[in-house]
């Protein structure tokens, strides 16, 4: 056995280090629902790619004011750790419910922007007030095997379960609602004949013969029904995510996590003595 192995064990026997990696897991979990956020504006308002990255800008109005708020927090802190960690989570509740009510196929992409913010805030929060936490009253010589497991724990396991679970629950849930949506999907219902009787005028107008004419007013009829069942698939896996969030900020809220902490701002001119 080496006097000094690469990996020491030992982190995991805090319970401290325990919550801390599973709360950066929680957040990682509710930061993935972006791609939720990507899949609807590429496909349901029809967002080009480089609005659809620039909305990641508004993140860091986010990432500076959850920063600030920490500093604020360890440095003057008046309340308990609870309300910080609660306060995170209510960022995040926020931005799903604003997801969840404001989604629809007509939405503006400016309503993205606040919710966004929102994200980046809470984001910022957890992780400085987890990683504070997780270190309080761990042995200095530890310090270098915590940070292998927090950025295992936040940057490698969590986005890579995240990211399968949505992916296959889209998948899942698309196909889903469009069963559901195809049950009624003939010329009996008023909307989808009204629709498929303007693809077809439309294509005859066109110079199209009867039979292109019909397969572009069927395709036309299957992209709607595609895209309707992708809406009720973000809309119904973003109002799970959203409970469980709510859920997670009331015991986080209710739950002892230790006494309230102070950390101890050195000056510049003291510290380079």
């Amino acid at each position: 056995m080496q006097k000094n192995p690469y990996l020491k064990l030992e982190v995991l026997n805090s319970s401290k280090a325990l919550i801390g990696y599973f709360y950066m897991m929680l957040v990682m979990f509710f930061t993935s629902t972006s791609s939720l956020v990507t899949s609807y504006m590429n496909t349901i308002i029809r967002v080009d790619s480089i609005h659809a990255n620039f909305l990641n800008l508004w993140m860091l109005p986010g990432y500076i004011c959850g920063a600030i708020i920490c500093f604020w927090w360890f440095r003057w802190q008046r309340w308990r750790f609870r309300r910080l960690i609660a306060g995170g989570m209510l960022c995040y509740v926020i931005y799903l419910a604003i997801l969840y009510f404001g989604m629809t196929p007509n939405e503006r992409y400016e309503m993205l922007y606040f919710p966004m913010f929102l994200r980046g805030m809470g984001m910022m929060i957890l992780f400085i007030a987890f990683g504070v936490y997780v270190v309080e009253d761990m042995n200095p010589k530890l310090m270098i095997y915590n940070a292998f497991f927090l950025i295992a724990c936040r940057s490698a396991i969590a986005p890579a379960l995240s990211s399968a679970f949505f992916s296959n629950m889209i998948y899942r849930m698309q196909l889903r609602g469009m069963a559901l949506l195809s049950e009624n999907m003939s010329l009996d219902n008023p909307l989808a004949a009204q629709q498929y009787n303007q693809s077809l005028n439309s294509a005859l107008a066109q110079g199209h013969s009867i039979t292109e004419a019909t397969q572009l007013a069927t395709n036309s009829l299957y992209t709607t029904l595609q895209t309707q069942s992708l809406l009720l698939a973000l809309k119904t896996i973003i109002g799970y995510v959203l409970i469980f969030a709510i859920i997670i900020m009331v015991i986080s809220r209710f739950t002892p996590f230790h006494k309230t902490l102070k950390v101890e701002i050195v000056k510049t001119s003291e510290d380079m003595v």
